[in-house]
């Protein structure tokens, strides 16, 4: 067993030049090193009050966390240099078992954008019109997209979400 310390971007780089972490990743492993425990409730209708552009967008991200529920889920932000407070500006729903993964999901609420942990080939069996497919290098870990656009994108985006889940509870 080998204890890291550092900054959560020190550990990150230090990951990605001992190939421990693919370079596309790094980013990621930052935030999920910086982020501190899963935020309630308020701490999350606040964030997106606070991140959300429209009355329309923000309701819709609610209302995908609502469906979504909190049973096996933390939701939390990462640390940014590039804000004020010092926070990402999206909001990650991780599995609230042992940490294997990052997020599963990023979520947007400057423009209802949900970032999936699926590939093409997890989603292959699904004809939706809500999926979208990031165009990013291959072995990427999250390729799909499902903008909450509408109740049923919401849906999608929720079942989705649990799909993601799944898939890092059985890795």
């Amino acid at each position: 067993m080998r204890i890291l310390e550092g900054t959560p971007a020190e550990i990150a780089e230090f990951l990605r030049l001992t190939d421990q972490a693919a370079e596309g990743d790094v980013a990621e492993t930052a935030d999920v090193l910086a982020a501190s425990g899963g935020m309630d409730e308020a701490s999350v209708q606040a964030f997106i009050d606070q991140r959300g552009r429209t009355d329309a967008g923000k309701a819709r991200v609610r209302k995908y966390f609502e469906k979504l529920g909190r049973t096996g889920v933390e939701i939390v932000t990462g640390q940014s240099a590039r804000t004020k407070d010092g926070h990402t500006d999206y909001l990650m729903v991780r599995d609230d078992g042992p940490r294997r993964f990052g997020a599963v999901a990023y979520v947007k609420p400057a423009n209802s954008g949900l970032t999936l942990r699926l590939t093409r080939e997890d989603v292959a069996d699904l004809a939706p019109d809500h999926i979208q497919f990031r165009d990013v290098r291959a072995g990427h870990q999250y390729v799909v997209n499902c903008p909450l656009t509408s109740d049923e994108a919401i849906d999608w985006a929720v079942e989705l979400t649990l799909r993601a889940l799944a898939k890092v509870r059985t890795a």
